[in-house]
């Protein structure tokens, strides 16, 4: 069925002029609205989420409530383990859930710090080596077979196309990533899981995997899109360079080696099944907003190539795990919009949706799944809460980065605000907000606050 797409054409946003007229000075304001990137921190840059966050939220808050290290902080929305990362650089016993299959073992790889520098430099050579020896037999350059190949010292007995080919599943299109990088890939992975013992494959995987989409045609920006492809790359650098790097880390790392964290596969809004009640003294979070963000799509190359999702079902798996934060993994069986029907400031802002829809005559199937995705995601919101309240101690925080919106018809979301609303009425009794920064948006002129949000059981 043909239907009418509108892009998002609004530029004007009174909330965004009233804000700019309320003096706050952000905590993080050196970084041109952009916070660090993870890249520039040990463990960290083994594997950075481009829809992630900086370490220096959670070092920002172990600071701030002087978080000691008899205390146990959980991250309900782990992602690839910043918030357990930077605990256990401070000696702080953390615990992880995330419903993503894929960043379940990075997070647990980053936080495995009992290995070996020594081992994992000739582990690296192994891994080079073999690369080099099996590559050397496949024909990159298709060239053609006539008599100068008897003078060659290795003739070449393989075709690149035919083992990609082989290589690539129904998933994995062809335009996410060229032949020769996929074949690459492939080779790396083969060399790493048949000679790299089991107590270090993991390491090296990551390594593996954390180079996939550097190598690939996919581009963020920070939705997922196609950049011109990339007929050949130089895999094996990218993959040394990054193994280098991380094992350096290995090497320089002498402290907290022994703080417990343990991560678990699991659905945020339903922690009374993973924790205890009364158990956890601080949560520190970064969950997804309402601003369209699809997580397994920012992952879709990882998940697919690395066989943790490699048909739809699989994928749907994940993503019904999911806090409902986009129209992709939005089902006709959610109804969590009945645990926040009565809060009027959602209401306000689903009406100015579809009054909004209405006038442009949008009629995609996305569009009309707006206003649906703004209240299961404050419902979903709230079954966090719920779940955090229980298993919170009498006392205890619950932290949550989240940032304002205008994913929906340039229609300004609140996000802080309403969810301290959304967390007061799951049983906290207070809710605090402080500036976090100022983010620089791409699709418009106004800054949109990033907003740290502080509730207290």
């Amino acid at each position: 069925m043909a239907f009418k797409y509108n892009p998002p054409t609004r530029t004007f946003c009174k909330v965004c002029v009233e804000l700019a007229q309320t003096i706050r000075n952000p905590i993080i304001d050196t970084h041109n609205g952009k916070s660090t990137s993870a890249n520039n921190f040990p463990f960290h840059n083994w594997y950075n989420f481009v829809l992630g966050y900086s370490p220096e939220f959670p070092e920002y808050l172990i600071k701030k409530f002087e978080i000691s290290t008899d205390k146990i902080v959980v991250d309900p929305f782990m992602g690839t383990g910043t918030t357990l990362i930077t605990c256990k650089q401070n000696g702080i016993t953390s615990f992880g859930v995330d419903a993503n299959d894929y960043f379940i073992d990075v997070a647990k790889t980053k936080l495995n710090w009992n290995l070996d520098a020594k081992e994992l430099e000739k582990n690296k050579k192994s891994i080079i080596e073999a690369f080099l020896n099996y590559t050397s037999e496949i024909d990159f350059e298709e060239t053609e077979k006539t008599n100068q190949l008897q003078f060659e010292k290795v003739v070449k007995t393989k075709n690149y196309k035919s083992i990609a080919e082989e290589s690539r599943t129904a998933l994995l299109d062809p335009r996410y990533i060229s032949a020769k990088p996929l074949v690459k890939l492939v080779i790396l992975k083969d060399i790493i899981n048949d000679l790299i013992p089991n107590y270090n494959r993991d390491f090296f995987l990551l390594t593996l995997s954390s180079i996939i989409v550097p190598v690939s045609n996919v581009k963020y920006g920070p939705g997922f899109g196609v950049n011109k492809p990339k007929e050949d790359v130089d895999v094996l650098k990218y993959f040394k360079n990054k193994a280098d790097r991380m094992i350096l880390d290995i090497q320089s790392q002498v402290n907290n080696k022994e703080t417990h964290s343990e991560v678990y596969h699991g659905d945020a809004r339903k922690l009374d099944e993973v924790f205890s009640e009364n158990s956890i003294d601080f949560m520190i979070t970064s969950p997804p907003y309402p601003g369209d963000h699809e997580y397994t799509k920012h992952t879709r190359l990882e998940l697919i190539f690395m066989n943790y999702a490699i048909s739809k079902d699989e994928f749907r798996t994940i993503k019904k795990r999911m806090l409902r934060g986009s129209t992709t993994n939005i089902y006709k069986e959610d109804k969590e919009k009945e645990n926040v029907s009565e809060l009027s400031s959602i209401s306000s802002i689903t009406q100015l949706i579809e009054e909004r829809l209405k006038h442009d005559g949008a009629t995609s199937g996305f569009e009309k799944l707006y206003t649906k995705l703004v209240w299961e995601y404050f419902g979903g919101m709230y079954n966090n809460f719920k779940t955090a309240h229980k298993v919170l101690k009498d006392g205890g925080k619950y932290s949550l980065l989240v940032s304002d919106s205008h994913a929906f018809k340039m229609t300004h979301i609140k996000t802080a605000e309403i969810l301290g609303e959304v967390a007061i009425k799951a049983g906290f009794k207070k809710a605090e907000i402080e500036l976090w920064q100022n983010k620089v948006s791409t699709s418009h002129k106004y800054d949109l606050h990033e907003n740290i949000l502080i509730v207290t059981k």
